[in-house]
């Protein structure tokens, strides 16, 4: 049958659904032609310290995200020995730029025995890196930060007593000032695009009132900020993110707490932070001993 249509005559309704058939089989094959890729997207855990009452009170130390440990005692000294162990034991390498002269190997091997590690499984796994002026910290940072992330694949920065170096009274404010903002913007991007966790501490709260720059600066760069004030038998630790405050008093390695049992994460027998700590006092040298 042959159907004769005029120039103003509207197409049969056959012909549309012929039409359709055809326009919905080629879209079919298109479709079973391209291939869509699986994307995935390597995300990091989070990084605990296995300590069930520090984890509650801390919370966790996320991937690409910058926690600044402000600390008026010396406790700040166990938690970045503590979180370097517990980095390595997750498998990943560890950079550490000290401006304080306050890393301590033995302290990481005192603890990496208690959760079964060799010194020969922890210390080479941790890259240190030493500043004495803040030209020294703002070269290390600005030059090869990023390249040692790279080569080693961190998994965990530690910048301890970042700001110490830069309120040194014999550099200007205004070039201390510059030298640190140019820092701490290449910290938030080298953290941020290698996806590693970012740990920033401070030794000393009063310290920061000499420069107040420095202070806000310091502040502002970090995603989150914790507090830490000594008192008699135990730090108050303060996280300005949620406005919590709480009272932790470690205990020794081989007791235990309520927390122990009322947290579903299992604590490592025997690895808790052991002993009191002590205010860091504005005039004293940051070498602080356990």
């Amino acid at each position: 049958m042959i159907i004769a249509l005029s120039p103003t005559s509207p197409p049969p309704p056959t012909l549309y659904r012929h039409r359709h058939r055809i326009a919905g089989r080629i879209l079919a094959l298109a479709a079973e032609a391209i291939v869509v890729p699986e994307v995935r997207v390597e995300t990091r855990p989070a990084l605990t310290t296995l300590v069930p009452t520090l984890d509650r009170i801390l919370g966790s130390f996320e991937a690409g995200k910058i926690t600044l440990i402000d600390s008026g005692s010396d406790f700040v000294f166990h938690l970045t020995t503590l979180l370097s162990v517990r980095a390595v034991m997750e498998g990943h390498e560890v950079v550490f730029l000290d401006g304080g002269n306050s890393v301590d190997p033995h302290g990481m091997v005192a603890l990496g025995k208690r959760a079964a590690m060799t010194r020969e499984e922890i210390l080479p796994r941790v890259h240190v890196a030493r500043a004495f002026t803040c030209h020294q910290m703002t070269t290390l940072i600005l030059d090869m930060l990023d390249k040692k992330i790279e080569e080693t694949r961190a998994g965990l920065v530690v910048l301890a007593c970042l700001p110490a170096m830069f309120l040194d009274e014999d550099v200007e404010v205004g070039e201390a000032h510059q030298l640190f903002q140019r820092s701490m913007r290449a910290i938030r991007q080298t953290v941020g695009e290698r996806e590693v966790v970012g740990l920033v501490t401070n030794a000393g709260l009063a310290k920061l009132h000499r420069r107040k720059s420095i202070r806000r600066q310091l502040y502002e760069g970090a995603d989150r900020v914790i507090r830490i004030a000594h008192g008699k038998g135990g730090v108050l630790i303060h996280r300005l993110d949620t406005g919590t405050s709480e009272w932790y008093a470690a205990v020794p390695p081989d007791q235990t707490t309520m927390d122990d049992f009322a947290i579903a994460a299992p604590r490592i027998p025997a690895f808790g932070v052991a002993g009191g700590s002590r205010e860091i006092r504005l005039t004293e040298h940051l070498r602080l001993g356990w």
